[in-house]
């Protein structure tokens, strides 16, 4: 078993979320009074009810994707002391478990809940609460990135983006994203592309800009929790789907199959019923306006050459 899920089994026993229909509806203490304002993309969420040591941490982590806390955000987070241990219970037969995420969209809300957190949304009003087991720490950390980024994939798709599974690089004033399952390559491309603007290595906001999509970065989500270099969004010049080989090669993706791809590298939104359907119909205009291909690449630079083609 992971360590940390080690940890929560050794904790009190709560009832799970989805058994616990009155857990949002009890009043919960806030952590404090401060605020921070974030922004990323098209989506701007203002963080409430921080204490000043959270504020004064987050502040630095996503330091360029702060801005005033005078503009009217697209969601607004109220903060709350959790009151209980954890809200689902890892399994207690010693086998392992990957990281459970489960949601419940009911009347405008949106309930999202994990080990750590639970977290709801009221969809008409862009009012949230976020609940969190502690204070700070390593618990605290995943809780708040598990559920912001299951909340970006959420409104950004409302917007007409998509949040994808994928890595991200500027080159030329053009953003090439890459993606594709765990170990194909998303970060390994990064760290091959030294001297470009890496948006993200895990994670990408694909955004609608005008007539166009972009890609821009977000302050989460980054496999090695590294920030990216800018908060701003860039055209995309292309979409690639990884697969490590011999040789360098690339072909193209389209029908069908590319829906598949993309489709597989959607976190939350196609668990959810109510936004499938609106996933799919972004994702064939993104397919309609972006070229898409399998790209075969070894562990050196070399894979440029021919995801630069089109450009030359």
């Amino acid at each position: 078993m992971h360590a940390v899920e080690a940890e929560l089994g050794r904790s009190r026993l709560v009832p799970e979320l989805a058994r616990d229909e009155g857990h949002f509806d009890r009043s919960r203490e806030p952590f404090g009074t401060a605020s921070i304002v974030l922004q990323f993309g098209s989506i701007t969420m203002r963080l409430d009810d921080l204490s000043r040591r959270q504020a004064d941490n987050l502040a630095r982590r996503y330091r360029r994707f702060i801005i005033s806390a005078e503009t009217d955000p697209s969601v607004s987070i109220a903060f709350r002391r959790a009151g209980v241990t954890h809200f689902l219970e890892p399994r207690r037969d010693g086998t392992p478990e990957t990281y459970r995420l489960e949601s419940r969209r009911r009347e405008g809300d949106l309930a999202l809940w994990s080990y750590e957190f639970a977290g709801r949304l009221n969809t008409s009003s862009g009012g949230a609460e976020l609940a969190l087991v502690a204070e700070t720490g390593e618990l605290f950390d995943r809780g708040l990135e598990n559920f912001l980024r299951a909340l970006t994939a959420s409104l950004i798709l409302e917007q007409g983006g998509l949040l994808l599974h994928a890595s991200a690089v500027v080159r030329g004033g053009r953003a090439y994203l890459f993606f594709g399952p765990s170990g194909r390559g998303k970060t390994t491309v990064t760290l091959l592309s030294p001297g470009d603007v890496v948006l993200s290595d895990d994670l990408s906001l694909v955004v609608r800009n005008g007539d166009r999509f972009e890609a821009a970065g977000i302050p989460f989500g980054m496999a090695h929790h590294r920030i990216p270099d800018t908060n701003a969004s860039f055209p995309i010049a292309s979409l690639n789907t990884l697969l490590q080989g011999p040789r360098v090669l690339r072909e193209p993706l389209s029908g069908a199959a590319a829906v598949a791809e993309i489709v597989a590298s959607l976190p939350f939104v196609m668990q959810e019923t109510g936004q499938s359907g609106r996933a799919l119909e972004v994702v064939g205009r993104l397919l309609d306006e972006v070229p898409a291909y399998r790209l075969w690449f070894r562990k050196d630079p070399s894979f440029w050459t021919v995801v630069e083609e089109e450009a030359r």
